[in-house]
């Protein structure tokens, strides 16, 4: 069964915001950047602009800089998408309104697939299909990130990897190049992101930082998107003074998802010269769940009433959001969730209490639970849910009280096998709704749920078109690697 997802494929200075969340900085303006007060932003890009964390950062950015009228940025992303692809998703990229700027963010994958003469070609199809389609707004484009070289080059064993990102980026390079010379000849804004980005790539080396940015070369990680998208805002000429954030560690750690990750008493701080932002690399809050153990079984109605001897674990805006697609989503306290589990000789449970303003179903994108188990008899490597890798498994409710009683939809991905006769149930409470879940542990083959497992696991929340989405461990890569996953514990 296939995951419920949204994509419809979908010169640097100094900053900070910090654990306690409270983004301070001095009064600041616009009046160094072409994008004005109130005006209206739209991000439009593959894969690496569609969680909307650019567009989130750079909304965040402006409120931290207290600026009077800031301008609002979104974003809208195909993943895979090229220059050539996207035409015909610019329609559905466009309908939220009227936008002051449409800034493209493609190349990337023109990167693997066109020479830099066909990317202008097409782009230039691109650029003139927008102005028919928005004709009142400005255009720019920004340079694409590149593939991001490994921090750990040093490496004997990565010689050989390290040489083929190199050699990725050198590509990459060129289409750079000939999204500046498009620029040039098509009169319009030209957003020097890569070049930021190589200086930064640059400085990282010179310091020795072992610290990835993206989780597989390409895609950010949660730091990644907070240190590319004040790159972005300086790029855009946006002048703002220090601040500084506490961002979850996630994958950073992780040399793009091969590496283990070492727990961290202290916070890693990430400074560099040329941009605004000092990032914190924090763990969080806890990386454990407790599972208490049950005599008798638990009748999984919705109700969770029966769960208040039981500790929770809560996620929340700002520290767990990794995507918001609807843009201050995230600022207001209208979204949080909490797990809390037990279990018996039958069945492993799972209660979760969501916090949400509106429950209804979404125009086109299903509101889910996510829980990650990785129940391997071994999980000293990195395991990969698309791959299947067996032990694996990622579980998925939605939720749906659009009928007259409350069901909930379960899709599983990875093994499948770990999905077996699983039950589920969902009630409404005053702001949001409760669900139970139970999953038969007769299914867990590799592992014995019995005490004293210590099991890797994830959970997360997407919420209905994907407004936010909240992750306990801070993890974009969640998916693809079990790399900084916490732990499940039965006592």
């Amino acid at each position: 069964m296939q995951r419920i997802t949204r994509f419809i494929y979908a010169g640097f200075g100094i900053w900070t915001i910090s654990l306690a969340q409270v983004l301070t900085g001095v009064a600041s303006d616009t009046a160094t950047s072409p994008i004005g007060a109130n005006q209206h932003v739209l991000i439009l890009g593959d894969s690496i602009a569609a969680p909307g964390m650019y567009s989130y950062v750079a909304n965040e950015i402006l409120l931290a800089a207290h600026i009077e009228s800031p301008p609002i940025f979104s974003s809208f992303g195909i993943a895979g998408a090229t220059s050539q692809s996207i035409l015909p998703a610019l329609s559905h990229g466009l309908e939220n309104g009227l936008y002051d700027w449409i800034l493209v963010n493609l190349g990337q994958n023109d990167s693997g697939r066109f020479t830099p003469d066909e990317f202008k070609q097409h782009s230039r199809k691109l650029l003139a299909t927008l102005r028919e389609k928005a004709p009142h707004a400005k255009l720019g484009w920004i340079s694409l990130l590149g593939s991001e070289p490994t921090a750990w080059a040093d490496d004997p064993t990565q010689t050989k990897r390290a040489g083929k990102l190199l050699e990725q980026r050198r590509k990459c390079a060129a289409i750079a190049a000939a999204t500046r010379e498009l620029c040039e000849e098509e009169g319009i804004l030209y957003v020097p992101l890569f070049e930021c980005v190589e200086n930064l790539l640059q400085q990282r080396k010179k310091l020795g930082l072992k610290v990835s940015f993206t989780m597989d070369s390409i895609h950010p990680n949660l730091a990644g998107y907070w240190v590319f998208g004040a790159a972005l805002m300086k790029s855009l000429g946006f002048a703002v003074p220090p601040i500084e954030r506490d961002v979850l560690q996630a994958d950073a750690l992780s040399d793009q998802g091969r590496l283990a990750i070492a727990d961290r008493t202290e916070p890693l701080t990430l400074q560099f010269d040329g941009i605004f932002l000092k990032v914190r690399l924090v763990s969080p809050p806890t990386d454990t769940i407790i599972s208490h153990r049950r005599t008798t079984a638990i009748c999984v109605d919705g109700n969770v009433s029966e769960w208040s001897d039981v500790p929770d674990v809560t996620i929340a805006p700002p520290l767990h959001v990794t995507m918001e697609c609807v843009p201050g989503a995230a600022r207001a306290d209208r979204y949080a969730a909490s797990l809390q589990s037990a279990y018996d000789e039958e069945n492993l449970y799972f209660a979760v209490r969501v916090r949400e303003p509106a429950t209804g179903e979404g125009k086109w994108f299903p509101e889910i639970v996510e829980i990650f188990i990785d129940a391997r008899q071994d999980t000293s490597q990195s395991g990969n849910v698309w791959r299947k890798t067996p032990g694996l498994t990622q579980y998925c409710f939605h939720r749906d009280f659009s009928g007259a009683e409350p069901r909930v939809t379960i899709s599983i991905n990875g093994d499948d096998s770990q999905g077996q006769d699983i039950v589920a149930a969902a009630h409404l409470e005053q702001g949001g709704y409760a669900m139970e879940i139970a999953v038969p542990v007769r299914n867990f083959k590799q592992s014995a749920f019995k005490s004293g497992l210590r099991c890797p696991m994830d959970w997360a929340v997407s919420f209905t078109d994907q407004a936010v989405n909240l992750d306990w461990m801070g993890l974009m890569s969640r998916s693809c690697s079990t790399r900084g996953y916490g732990w499940l514990i039965l006592e």
